[in-house]
């Protein structure tokens, strides 16, 4: 038991090999919520839900991506720590995750994932079958192995070009559109996510004036960006969601934003 705690205590780069690929897997506990829960606020101040997939432990990060695998039957689920639990090696997961991998009270393994992987816990009913056959991990990489050949291709095609990145600045294209554009353009259907573009400002307090129109919960959702080659501040509401979810948002928040579009997010 020592060993697994220090394990969770370390931080979330030392939990992923880059040399080869894997990600360190941690024994717990997995257990699930009690109903009487429902409503109350998380020791992170959200919202609990057993609708949600989320997660208690006892020390890791609010925040920490989770893939959970019941062993018995290789069935994963991708959770997000939001709450504490008192018991020590022990991951008290939402209903809806518990249900997901058919968890009672048994030993799960658990996977600590990169920030990055936060669009695949978002939209992982998307690809459940793939989950439930417990070959999330295999699926990522060959995909991303997949996307980085046809990046490098796409690279080579283009260097010494500088004339496009050019033609962007000239029409206020932000710096962080300007440096992942290639990668947006070159990324698989099923992992494009869009965001909402909610304004351009001449300055930071103008921006912030008129975020603070937005309800709460998408205020901490929102980017600052500035256009290169000008002092303008371009406003995003992070929605990484498929383009359905991001034109739902965009309903939304049209009233508050006449301007608003959507826009690829990086």
């Amino acid at each position: 038991m020592l060993s697994v705690l220090l394990a969770c205590s370390v931080s979330l780069s030392a939990q992923h090999d880059k040399a080869t690929g894997t990600f360190k897997v941690l024994n717990m506990k997995g257990t699930y919520y009690s109903d009487r829960f429902v409503g109350r606020k998380t020791s992170s101040g959200e919202i609990f839900s057993q609708q949600k997939y989320t997660a208690a432990h006892s020390s890791l990060k609010f925040g920490t991506l989770l893939l959970v695998t019941n062993p018995s039957n290789g069935k994963q689920v991708i959770v997000k720590v939001n709450d504490r639990c008192p018991r020590k090696n022990v991951l008290d997961l939402s209903r809806k995750a518990a249900r997901q991998i058919g968890v009672a009270s048994c030993n799960v393994n658990v996977q600590v994932l990169p920030d990055e992987y936060y669009v695949f816990w978002e939209t992982q009913e998307d690809f459940l079958e793939v989950l439930s056959r417990g070959e999330f991990l295999q699926y990522v990489e060959s995909h991303a192995l997949t996307l980085s050949k046809r990046q490098s291709g796409h690279h080579n095609a283009n260097k010494g070009s500088s004339s496009a990145k050019s033609s962007d600045n000239k029409r206020g294209t932000t710096s962080d559109e300007a440096e992942n554009e290639d990668v947006k353009t070159l990324l698989p259907d099923e992992f494009q996510r869009y965001d909402v573009e909610l304004c351009r400002c001449n300055s930071r307090n103008t921006a912030k004036k008129h975020v603070e129109q937005l309800p709460f919960f998408y205020q901490d959702r929102v980017e600052y960006k500035t256009v290169l080659g000008s002092n303008q501040i371009v406003v995003i509401l992070t929605v990484a969601a498929k383009m359905n979810k991001a034109e739902e948002v965009l309903n939304e928040v049209k009233g508050l934003f006449p301007e608003a579009k959507i826009v690829k997010s990086n």
